[in-house]
């Protein structure tokens, strides 16, 4: 009888374990493995008693990895560390910080895994619940890197503070933003910029450009949602790509953009903890020897945008950037519509 029901069980609890690890894609819980096989050894020699212990320990870490998998602490990874150059890999990277920060990898346009995720920020951050809203989201966001002058942010790193300086041309009713540091960040700040000690102010010009990675994750968002069509993606992560990388030198100058642009868009923001692992895998991508950001070559021919139907995007007007000398159109030529070169 005790055997029977330590055979039902254990079915039961290797059988949840099972749908735990695969779900979790982590290797974590599947290492619980050998637990699993202890049980099922005890129960065929008839110590159904003693298989219990595995099958309890199994099903608490089946738990625990159901309540703990998820906090899991940003990480670097990769779906394929050695994969060939190209530009989406390119533009993928530029979104990695948001990747790493709940440890899934940086390289991977389409994550099935990541479709409720994907559902909750694009609507908690940006309002986006369908594809109509997704390309509403694009188009604004276009409009607003390519609107007029860009703003360079002054750290100043003995106050700790860091403000928006408002350049000429600027439009009417643009606002100075500042933020207080915390001694973390300013020292986080002097290492990303190379400041040494003696130095009192740094400045991080045309910072607003760190948003290219809000393109990216909304292009990779509506591709994992199906709200966007592979060539669809494909357009908007290459149009994005070859912008970006007219206006920034290399990984170096989008690294301090980047860590200035997310202190403004969310010091003090209302979670704290999604702020503190995209700031941790930050600093992993700045340091890592690993890192797309320290690997990939910035300068790499990017690839044409292939040509799409029009009308398949919301319409965006686009204008000269100023910083970078380079021109764009809006994202129709990302999401539809004629061919361009990559470089200028």
């Amino acid at each position: 009888m005790l055997t029977a029901v330590a055979g039902i069980v254990g079915a039961l609890v290797i059988g949840a374990w099972a749908v735990v690890a695969w779900g979790s894609k982590r290797r974590q819980p599947w290492l619980m493995a050998p637990l699993a096989l202890i049980a099922v050894v005890l129960v065929v020699l008839g110590q159904p008693g003693w298989a219990f212990l595995p099958i309890a320990a199994l099903l608490a870490g089946s738990f625990a990895e159901l309540v703990i998998g998820a906090r899991e602490a940003p990480t670097l990874r990769t779906k394929d560390p050695d994969g060939p150059l190209s530009t989406e890999r390119w533009a993928a990277a530029v979104a990695a910080p948001f990747r790493v920060a709940v440890a899934e990898p940086w390289d991977v346009v389409v994550r099935p895994q990541l479709r409720r995720r994907y559902r909750k920020v694009l609507q908690a951050e940006w309002g986006v619940t369908d594809r109509a809203g997704l390309l509403a989201a694009v188009d604004r966001l276009w409009a607003e890197l390519h609107s007029g002058p860009a703003a360079d942010l002054v750290v100043d790193l003995r106050t700790g503070t860091a403000r928006t300086r408002v350049p000429d041309g600027a439009p009417a009713g643009t606002e100075e933003q500042r933020v207080l540091l915390t001694p973390e960040q300013v020292v986080r700040m002097r290492e990303v910029t190379g400041a040494d000690d003696r130095a009192e102010t740094v400045v991080i010009g045309a910072y607003e450009w760190w948003k290219s990675a809000h393109l990216v994750r909304l292009a990779c968002g509506g591709a994992t949602l199906d709200w966007l069509s592979q060539a669809e993606t494909q357009n908007l992560l290459r149009r994005v790509a070859s912008d970006l990388q007219r206006r920034y030198s290399g990984w170096q100058q989008l690294a301090e953009a980047f860590h200035a642009g997310y202190l403004l868009w969310h010091g003090g923001g209302p979670d704290e903890d999604v702020v503190d692992r995209v700031w941790v895998a930050l600093g992993l991508l700045n340091s890592a020897p690993d890192s797309p950001w320290n690997l990939l070559p910035w300068d790499m021919p990017l690839e044409r945008v292939p040509y799409e139907a029009p009308g398949s995007s919301a319409e965006a007007a686009g204008a000269s950037d100023g910083r970078r000398g380079g021109s764009s159109s809006g994202p129709e030529g990302a999401v539809g519509g004629a061919p361009q070169a990559q470089r200028p």
